[in-house]
């Protein structure tokens, strides 16, 4: 087997692995312009199992370009705010929230963001975006939003998520485009 072909079996291979490891946007990866900055919402299915609080594995490509965004593209603080659905406890979701917040703050300190420029916190199940009483609106109420604050999108540059598989990012109205 020739070296070319060695190296496009390689390659194949390198992105078949990064297409399994990368969220896919249907899966709930947002970015929007609010009134306090950035923000980048994702699904808590991205980043962890039901229930748990320790980051997966299969989020470390998303963590890894969010926490090269904060170093390279802008100087804002970070809020990580963690949300959970209604199942469970009241006190259960508090901790689990706040635990989920802390694990994303951990792990972008770990890949170099300083810790001074972030704040975790949990608010449990009392900001839903949407009612509980269906499956899609519990499931849309499981988040974890990372607010980069008083930053603006244009300032992030056109593709903040450059480097990604394209379908990482939902586009739409509001994100970016």
């Amino acid at each position: 087997m020739s070296r070319n072909h060695v190296m496009a079996l390689c390659l194949a291979a390198a992105v078949a692995v990064s297409a399994c490891a990368v969220p896919q946007a249907n899966q709930g990866v947002a970015v929007s312009q609010t009134s306090r900055g950035v923000q980048i919402r994702s699904s808590d299915s991205i980043l962890f199992d039901s229930g748990q609080y320790e980051v997966k594995a299969s989020a470390r490509p998303f963590l890894d370009q969010m926490a090269s965004l904060l170093i390279t593209r802008t100087k804002s603080n970070v809020l990580i705010e963690g949300h959970t659905d209604s199942v469970g406890g009241r006190d259960f979701n508090q901790d689990l929230s706040e635990l989920r917040a802390l694990s994303v703050m951990k792990a972008l300190v770990d890949r170099g963001v300083p810790k001074t420029r972030i704040k975790a916190v949990g608010y449990g199940m009392s900001r839903p975006l949407v009612d509980n009483a269906t499956q899609a609106g519990r499931q849309a109420n499981r988040r974890t939003d990372i607010i980069l604050l008083g930053e603006k999108q244009e300032n992030l540059g056109q593709d903040p998520f450059k480097g990604m598989v394209d379908s990482v990012v939902s586009f739409g109205k509001g994100l970016f485009k």
